[in-house]
């Protein structure tokens, strides 16, 4: 297994997915698998998609916005606001101490700005969408006020939180994604990366790496993964900065 199988080149998933899309054998044995159970949104036509526990404009949110432009398709953004707070996982660190990019200091060094938002010893294990601020504020409408205000022409009605059909769907053996990962074959094209570092690395290759090669086996072709960010560079925490205007 290789994590470079996953992805799919951003032009070939592009035309890929319009060909699943119009595939109505394939589209009903997809259907047919997740038992009928096809969320909603995903049936009236094929989408560009970016999960994440809450959708913040950060440098990642700028790569891939820009990025998506170029597929041409309707964009969703899927929110898991009743996981737990962890402070020790990096993407909800960063949602809850935001980390400002400024530029390049005077002894050439990146300048960079922190400005927590939350009190970590109070709000450790609670789910994310019962964490406020410490001026009160809840914590996603925080980050989707920041997401409005920056990129007007998305709304909340391209947001979902999947957090409850992922918990139906979620298989506790080896195949931990498998449902999940099956809405990718023919319904939409996944936004993500999946990191071999980062005490990541486990769960990627004894979660996703199963979950991803099984439905290989059983539809004959891969989930349509495009990275997030450059591979090369995924590791980088310039992904979870934000623009020094934000501040």
């Amino acid at each position: 297994m290789s994590i470079d199988d996953i992805y799919t080149p951003l032009e070939e998933a592009r035309e890929e997915i319009q060909r699943r899309w119009n595939d109505p054998v394939l589209r009903k044995k997809v259907n047919d698998f997740l038992g009928g159970d096809v969320p909603q949104i995903f049936l009236n036509e094929p989408h560009s998609v970016l999960v994440r526990d809450i959708i913040t404009p950060n440098n990642e949110f700028r790569f891939f916005w820009d990025m998506v432009k170029e597929m041409k398709m309707k964009t969703i953004f899927v929110e898991y606001t009743s996981s737990k707070f962890v402070a020790k996982n990096i993407n909800k660190y960063h949602l809850c101490n935001l980390h400002c990019y400024e530029g390049i200091g005077k002894k050439g060094g990146e300048k960079v700005s922190r400005c927590k938002i939350v009190d970590f010893n109070k709000m450790e294990g609670k789910p994310l969408k019962d964490i406020t601020t410490l001026n009160g504020e809840k914590l996603l409408d925080f980050h989707h006020d920041m997401l409005f205000k920056k990129y007007p022409e998305i709304n909340k009605a391209d947001i979902y939180d999947f957090y409850d059909w992922f918990n139906e769907h979620r298989n506790v053996n080896e195949y931990y994604y498998l449902h999940y990962l099956a809405l990718f074959i023919c319904y939409g094209v996944l936004f993500d990366n999946f990191i071999l570092s980062n005490g990541e690395k486990d769960f990627t290759e004894n979660k996703i790496l199963p979950s991803f090669y099984k439905l290989q086996e059983i539809f004959g072709v891969k989930p349509l993964i495009v990275p997030a960010t450059p591979i090369e560079c995924e590791n980088n925490l310039f992904w979870w900065f934000y623009k020094g205007k934000i501040k």
